[in-house]
């Protein structure tokens, strides 16, 4: 039968031995050690190792309620001050505790989390690991995890230094073995402990574990021999637990096949269940007793029903009353973490809150240093750089006044004065284009240099009557802001030499003209109406001049006509 089993766990099956529990009860309360120093309950000055000592004694006394609490706190202690081996210590007993009061979920739990704070190569630590590994194969038996419960046991084992602990632990293993099916390695394992054990009570265990696997291995095997043997040795030392788990064995084997001998152990096993009073193995043993007799089957189906039912108020009520204790000490620590969280949070906050203070003063009186430095210098920069343009833009007015008017009136005077004959209209033409060059110059002196939108108005104003209507989209503030001096000079050429281009050939009456900013680029868009271009006009000087410009300017120029006859033509120009 299963071995590390311990009082008020519900059992799966009524007949587990509880002689080598006594055993299990030895190796697990000690497994981690306990401190040896006299503490009083009362004292006020708690420390890990002292509240696992009075939690051992509360447990030692029954108060299992009490003895979780105080491990709970003896955990929290071992946290603050980071020691791992009590919070492991702490964490074990927990475990085993809440195992106990048939909760194997968190009994698994606190005991997996125990192992992460347990070192395997620190001797210290091995019989803690050896307790945890006990309690984790329990728990997977009982959830009947048997490839778990094989894997627990078989990790415990190399911790095991005394040997009837090893004869129990290899026992569980075998026992893990065989309700998996496993029989044969069940079998093998049963055997090395019987070659090595002088025991009475390990042999007498081991015995019966031996015949009832080889029993579910070829079920025309005859165990009864097996089982009164360890039978004999268990009345010899005086265990009565154990004679109450042979005559359990006895009463299922003969069930079947000799009724009366398997009344008869049922008898024995119901009286020896009063005398060690024992409600478990009593409720057993009537249940035996109601299927074999039948002249007292209601009596005993009675007083089955009354004690399990007493049985499952009390389980029932303790498994309760264990949840809310384990509730209350999981929510205090949750509570607790939480209040340090606030206060640590709290504490950063308000150092945040005076540094960013500090950082705020700091840095206003640095930007207003900063900003008084940057304007001065801003204003100083403006003021040079209007002085800059206003004497590049007288140069570049008395440049384009000798380049185009004083060069075109020349050239008329010399065609007037050695041509043989005056041609009227072109004469007029002449005149004309000279007049709107003067004219453009006058109005690019009377503007301000630095308004970009005027200047343009100015421009497509002079183009503009009452059968030519120029519209402008996108032709805002920004403009004026974003282009530099050089880009505003060359666009405004380009738009002329579009405007002089629509003028004289393209023969529009309506003109759009849409300004975009993208992202670090300028973008117009130029389109009419009129009849478009020829091709020789398409490549004439003024349109080789502006692509010339613009190409300056690392931006490009497309010039053509579009689908209904009239001039489209783009130019975008990067800004950096």
């Amino acid at each position: 039968m299963h071995g590390f089993v311990y009082f008020g766990r519900k059992q799966e099956k009524l007949k587990r031995q509880l002689d080598y529990y006594l055993l299990l009860v030895i190796l697990v309360l000690n497994s981690c050690g306990r401190p040896q120093e006299k503490i009083s309950e009362t004292t006020t000055d708690l420390t890990s190792d002292s509240l696992i000592v009075i939690a051992d004694r509360l447990w030692d006394k029954g108060k299992l309620d009490s003895a979780f609490l105080v491990f709970g706190q003896a955990r929290e202690l071992a946290i603050k001050y980071r020691d791992s081996f009590n919070l492991a210590n702490a964490l074990a007993n927990m475990g085993i505790l809440a195992n106990d009061q048939g909760d194997s979920f968190n009994g698994q739990e606190y005991s997996i989390e125990a192992l992460r704070y347990l070192n395997p190569n620190n001797k210290k630590h091995h019989r803690c690991i050896l307790a945890n590994l006990n309690n984790l194969g329990i728990t997977a038996y009982d959830l009947k995890k048997y490839e778990d419960a094989i894997d627990f046991y078989g990790q415990a084992i190399p911790f095991v230094k005394d040997s009837s602990h090893l004869h129990i632990t290899k026992n569980n293993l075998a026992n893990a073995y065989r309700q998996k099916g496993n029989y044969a390695m069940a079998i093998k394992l049963y055997q090395e402990v019987l070659g090595k054990t002088s025991s009475a009570q390990h042999r007498a265990r081991t015995l019966t574990n031996l015949a009832k696997a080889q029993l579910m291995q070829n079920p025309s095997f005859n165990p009864a021999t097996d089982y009164l043997h360890a039978l004999q040795l268990r009345k010899k030392v005086g265990d009565q637990w154990g004679q109450n788990s042979s005559y359990s064995h006895l009463t299922d084997y003969y069930l079947f096949r000799r009724p009366d001998s398997a009344l008869y152990y049922s008898q024995l096993m119901y009286q020896l269940a009063l005398e060690l009073k024992n409600p478990d193995n009593e409720l057993e043993a009537i249940g035996k007793l109601a299927e074999l007799d039948p002249t007292k089957r209601l009596s005993y189906f009675k007083r089955y029903r009354k004690l399990d039912d007493s049985l499952s108020s009390v389980r029932s009520a303790a498994k309760n009353q264990f949840a809310l204790i384990r509730y209350q000490t999981e929510k205090h620590k949750s509570d607790k973490l939480k209040l340090e969280q606030e206060n640590e949070h709290k504490k950063v906050q308000i150092e945040r809150r005076n540094a960013l203070l500090a950082l705020a003063v700091v840095t206003i009186l640095a930007i207003g240093a900063i900003s008084a430095t940057i304007y001065r210098h801003r204003k100083r920069r403006m003021a040079e750089q209007a002085e800059k343009q206003i004497k590049e833009s007288k140069l570049k007015t008395s440049k384009e006044i000798h380049d185009v008017v004083a060069n075109g009136l020349y050239r008329m005077m010399s065609e007037v004065e050695y041509s043989e004959s005056i041609d009227k209209p072109k004469l007029i033409g002449q005149i004309e284009k000279l007049y709107n060059q003067s004219r453009q110059i006058s109005h690019a002196v009377s503007a301000n240099p630095m308004d970009f939108i005027e200047r343009v108005e100015e421009l497509i104003l002079s183009f503009s009557n009452h059968d030519t209507k120029i519209l402008t989209v996108g032709l805002d503030e920004k403009l004026n802001t974003e282009l530099n001096v050089t880009v505003k000079d060359e666009i405004i050429l380009a738009i002329q030499e579009l405007l002089v281009n629509m003028r004289k050939h393209s023969n529009a009456n309506q003109v759009v003209l849409r300004f975009a900013l993208q992202e670090k680029q300028l973008e117009i868009q130029y389109r009419d109406n009129g009849i478009g271009l020829l091709d020789e006009k398409k490549d004439g000087t003024g349109i080789r001049n502006t692509e010339s410009r613009i190409a300056a300017l690392k931006g490009l120029f497309i010039f053509g006509n579009h689908g209904n006859g009239g001039v489209q033509a783009t130019i975008r120009i990067p800004l950096t």
